[in-house]
């Protein structure tokens, strides 16, 4: 058994609250006061630094190749546990081994000990030729703790077949008693040749038109039409969305990165800013991937990226630009882990919740080499991060595990939504 004495946790308002932290592989007790335990204990004196919840990933492709997938998991899940983040949820949108069915969630699985750094939440597949019986697998998988199922059209891959919009509204009107979660990534291929943020924009268009009220969630989107779009009709549809990480670098810090497919954020600033400043930006994800995509919806960037991605936000979004930092954790944590419906496992400081911390010194800097080759000065230091009650270094051991989605994602009418 462990506890912190005198961490700072970050609270609704601007204020930092000073606690005490019992916990082993989860947190067992917050108090402001002295905690008292029979038990051994050792205890970790953080000094006032700020405890934040270990940083959530809502979509990453690191899955690959078979020959290749222990070396791209340890290297892509050492990247993002040295920058905080400590559970992916993987969408494995180039695998040679998609997830169509129980045994092929089995092998995932197994293919996660001894290599994942972080934990690892799984979303599946559809295979479309398996008529009738993919909504049947689909159903089969989320009742087994995936934490929804991907929907691409056009497909990336060779190994998921397409599905057209006809097979998809099939899918939503098979299973809809489920509550299955789903992600849809792609655009109207019916009347577009390529993607681009119309086409893009058509292609929600068409899912929101065949969804049985289901939740699904946008993975990447660019531009702040379709983002105005999605918040204007999320009251009525249980509709989310990502914002790709080196988007909003880029839109935020042109001279230091910038991003290799199209995105129109510089275009609409202040508008977007707006958005940013009153919590209409839910997600914030790294979308990291290994492999290159010839269809810029498809593309990802570099593992790397995750090493410095969170404390970017705490540097830029927090310390810079006095967002709150209850939004920055909101964007990168909370909402991420409800979402997947991984909440209140993963993504919040509390009783009960796996001990996954980010130990945050604000008084310090850290220098980062962006990929653009520019030298950049980040306000705050990572000082520590915990899995699950285990402090992580180069030398230990990977002992990732896999996430079982332990809750649906509210519907709409339902008051308590994620948002």
């Amino acid at each position: 058994m462990k506890l912190f004495v005198n961490a700072s946790l970050p609270t609704s308002s601007t204020a930092l609250k000073r606690v005490n932290i019992l916990f082993d592989e989860k947190i067992r007790k917050i108090s402001v006061d002295e905690i008292e335990t029979e038990e051994e204990l050792e205890i970790i004196d953080l000094k006032g630094r700020i405890l934040l919840p270990g940083a959530i990933d809502i979509h990453s492709h690191i899955l690959g190749k078979k020959k290749t997938l222990p070396q791209d998991l340890a290297k892509a899940t050492k990247s993002a546990l040295k920058g905080g983040w400590t559970t992916l949820a993987e969408m494995s949108y180039h695998s040679d081994a998609p997830i169509f069915d129980i045994s092929d969630l089995k092998k995932s699985i197994a293919a996660l000990k001894g290599n994942a750094y972080t934990d690892i939440a799984l979303w599946a597949n559809v295979d479309v030729t398996n008529y009738p019986y993919f909504a049947e697998s689909a159903q089969e998988l989320w009742a087994k703790g995936v934490v929804g199922i991907a929907l691409m059209t056009p497909t990336p891959n060779e190994n998921i077949p397409q599905m057209d919009f006809t097979e998809i509204m099939d899918l939503f009107m098979d299973i809809y008693e489920s509550d299955t979660e789903f992600a849809f990534q792609g655009y109207d291929v019916d009347n577009h040749d390529f993607y681009t943020f119309d086409s893009q924009r058509d292609g929600i268009k068409k899912i929101l038109r065949r969804m049985q009220e289901n939740p699904i969630h946008i993975p990447r989107v660019s531009s702040y039409l379709t983002i105005e779009f999605i918040n204007t009709i999320s009251k009525r549809s249980d509709i989310s969305f990502a914002i790709n990480m080196m988007d909003m670098m880029g839109w935020l810090q042109p001279e230091a990165f910038s991003t290799p497919w199209a995105c129109d954020f510089h275009e609409h600033n202040d508008l977007l800013y707006e958005l940013l400043r009153t919590k209409k930006l839910y997600l914030l994800s790294n979308s990291c991937t290994e492999i290159p995509a010839d269809d810029e919806l498809f593309a990802g960037n570099s593992p790397e990226l995750m090493e410095y991605s969170y404390l970017w936000v705490l540097s830029e979004l927090w310390k810079a630009r006095k967002i709150p930092l209850s939004t920055c954790i909101k964007m990168t944590s909370e909402n991420p882990a409800k979402r997947l419906g991984i909440y209140p496992q993963k993504g919040r400081i509390d009783a009960g919740s796996d001990a996954d911390f980010v130990v945050y010194n604000p008084e310090t800097t850290t220098t980062i080499t962006t990929p653009k080759g520019v030298e950049l000065e980040l306000g705050g230091a990572i000082e520590s991060v915990w899995l699950r009650g285990t402090k992580q270094d180069p030398d230990t051991p990977a002992h990732g595990e896999f996430v079982s989605r332990t809750n649906s994602p509210k519907r709409r009418h339902n008051k308590s939504s994620w948002v």
